[in-house]
């Protein structure tokens, strides 16, 4: 069966993923001149979380829920929460009922003349994207293998975000994400790489990163977070890895790291970390 985040949109994964979009998005409206945003699979663009997929698993209750009625959130945390009040109307006494999905985000910090383009292979959800954001000009939707994405780049703009999200329901998952890193790098070396991936088993996810630090040739954070909630089959960790990042991406995320890893904490052992790879040391 094709995985289904509906049954995961707003969890602990989400948010942290979300929070560094939002914050990479940010750093590149510091510039003036555009920017594209190019995402390899892109989902739907807003989730029910009244739904009776969402309320079976109830993971956003241990996300956003949580985080919602923080006023005192960190900046790149309150950009984030601002665009998540604003679709379930929160100022106006509207209540948590929707969870936007990666391109909503996009959609909201992008500004008149950058440029967003969508990879989403399942007919039935491209066509969900479309109703949800295609009438914006900004926006492309492309019903088609996110992992064809090199075949886009460089974009016209020559700067601009890759996010990389896979559902990791192939086996060989890993394989593929790092085989698409090198080919995409190849053709848009300065662009910014934000690469979502799941700790599940831990030795997969190990020889992935180790792959991904070997071969490559720019910088990038690693960034990681742990709620410590005891594992019993389930996804209890997840990282985020940003090649390329935008020097005010890192000072305004870095010091949200402690805040996130206290709100989203579900054991003792949570704790969000930020680790520097530089090509040729180990």
């Amino acid at each position: 069966m094709h995985y289904q985040h509906r049954f995961h949109a707003g969890n602990f994964a989400d948010v942290f993923k979300h929070v560094l979009l939002c914050g990479l998005l940010r750093a590149l409206n510091r510039k003036e001149t555009p920017w594209a945003y190019i995402e390899t699979h892109a989902g739907g663009g807003d989730y029910d979380l009244r739904s009776a997929a969402a309320e079976r698993t109830a993971e956003f209750h241990d996300g956003i829920a949580r985080l919602l009625p923080m006023r005192d959130a960190p900046a790149p945390v309150d950009a984030y929460l601002d665009i998540v009040r604003a679709m379930n109307g929160i100022a106006d006494g509207g209540e948590l009922r929707r969870y936007p999905g990666s391109p909503w985000f996009a959609s909201r910090l992008a500004r008149r003349d950058d440029r967003i383009v969508l990879c989403e292979r399942e007919p039935a959800i491209a066509a969900e994207l479309k109703a949800s954001l295609g009438a914006d000009p900004r926006v492309a939707v492309h019903q088609r293998d996110g992992y064809e994405v090199p075949a886009l780049l460089p974009p016209r703009e020559k700067r601009g975000l890759v996010l990389v999200d896979p559902p990791f329901e192939r086996p060989d998952e890993f394989d593929a994400v790092a085989a698409f890193l090198q080919r995409a790098q190849a053709r848009f070396a300065n662009g910014i790489y934000a690469v979502w991936y799941p700790y599940k088993k831990r030795f997969d996810t190990e020889r992935f990163l180790r792959r991904v630090r070997r071969d490559g040739e720019r910088e990038a954070i690693n960034y990681t977070l742990e709620t410590g909630a005891p594992s019993a089959g389930q996804m209890h960790a997840c990282g985020v890895l940003v090649v390329n990042p935008p020097y005010a991406f890192v000072s305004e995320i870095e010091a949200a790291l402690p805040w996130l890893a206290e709100m989203l904490a579900q054991g003792p052992q949570a704790a969000a970390r930020a680790e520097r790879w530089v090509p040729g040391k180990s």
